[in-house]
């Protein structure tokens, strides 16, 4: 099996099955509790806290949630304060931000949307004109789950704060922690999202990264400071760590790059096809269109292959269009065409080879099946 999905997911690495077991069945013991085994446990987490905080480069605080949705609602929906009137969101957010939307304007507040350039990363020019004082929130993506376009988060933030010094910034980072180079301190963010099954971790295990105070969004038995409720998923967290530690960012960087200009000069010979990613953005994601095939026809023909791709982001591959596509410019016709092709470190170029054969021949075949139905 070629899997080529990673923006959705990520296959563990093999030494997480043993620490989830062991934190499951031998060191099963709730953080919480008073006794010894527990404290060590409580200890353990602390010292993940503190290597995930080391990786992410900010010297704030962070919390486990259970996914970088439950992170994002935090913020987005958490942190509504009626001292402002205004939210600004990137059209190329993730549909935990993007489909949260309307919640945030039945509580009152006003929603404006920041529009993308062709390109795929957040308009400086409309930011600056919609960036005003009675802008309380704002949430722009890292790293683009569609294209892998990279936003200019330092430069917005500074914009922002220029603006109105009080405003919260958040930035969701699922797909460039431990993916390209991350320095909060130096972003000036107030807010980041991470997420563990996008880096080889467990999928239910995830954070938050905060910098300013945070109202909490569950309430519970004062877990992790008051600051987010329920008992600590401690195998998930345990994994999360032991995933980072294991992660060379330098080394898979290049790596996944060398695949993805390998992935672009194959497909520049074959025709139908068209990249609409750029080389500026991260390598783990490819967005390409088809121009004369239906994406999920094709997604569907190359599984029959053992090739695994996607058609954007999962948690929206049940939705009608694709809102980042469509605010970076794309025809409706051009939409249905995409395909999302990611990578992991684990990957192989023998694979993309593999993955542009098939890919080539099965536009030959629905080609030919479209042609004799006209």
């Amino acid at each position: 099996m070629v899997f080529l999905d990673n923006a959705s997911t990520t296959k563990c690495y093999a030494g997480i099955t043993d620490i989830m077991a062991k934190y499951n069945t031998t060191e099963f013991y709730n953080p919480s509790a008073p006794y010894g085994k527990a404290v060590e446990l409580a200890n353990e987490i602390n010292d993940a806290k503190s290597t995930i905080l080391k990786a992410l480069g900010g010297t704030g605080k962070f919390i486990f949630t259970g996914s970088a949705t439950e992170s994002n609602n935090t913020v987005l929906l958490g942190q509504l304060n009626k001292r402002f009137k205004k939210v600004l969101v990137s059209q190329g957010e993730h549909s935990s931000i993007h489909n949260a939307i309307q919640a945030v304007r039945n509580a009152g507040f006003i929603v404006e949307e920041i529009p993308l350039t062709k390109e795929g990363t957040v308009s400086i020019e409309a930011f600056k004109q919609l960036m005003t004082k009675d802008v309380g929130l704002v949430s722009v993506i890292h790293v683009s789950n569609e294209t892998g376009a990279i936003n200019p988060i330092k430069e917005l933030v500074n914009i922002a704060k220029a603006i109105n010094p009080n405003v919260l910034f958040h930035s969701d980072g699922v797909q460039a922690f431990m993916k390209i180079n991350v320095n909060l301190d130096d972003l000036g963010v107030d807010f980041y999202t991470i997420s563990g099954h996008k880096i080889h971790a467990p999928k239910g295990i995830a954070g938050l990264y905060i910098r300013k105070n945070l109202k909490p969004f569950l309430i519970g038995g004062g877990q992790q400071e008051g600051l987010r409720g329920g008992t600590e998923n401690v195998a998930g967290i345990l994994s999360l760590k032991y995933a980072i530690d294991n992660t060379n960012i330098h080394e898979n960087n290049v790596h996944v790059s060398n695949l993805r200009k390998l992935l672009v000069e194959l497909l520049s010979d074959v025709d139908g096809v068209v990249v609409n990613s750029r080389m500026e953005n991260s390598p783990y994601i490819v967005s390409i269109g088809l121009t004369d095939v239906n994406g999920e026809t094709m997604v569907h023909a190359l599984e029959s292959d053992n090739i695994l791709v996607g058609m954007g982001s999962a948690c929206s591959s049940k939705s009608k269009g694709n809102h980042t596509l469509l605010a970076m410019g794309l025809s409706q016709k051009e939409i249905k065409g995409n395909l999302r092709v990611s990578f992991s470190a684990e990957n192989t170029e023998e694979e993309i080879h593999l993955f542009v054969n098939k890919l080539s021949e099965n536009l030959i075949k629905l080609k030919n099946k479209i042609t004799a139905k006209s």
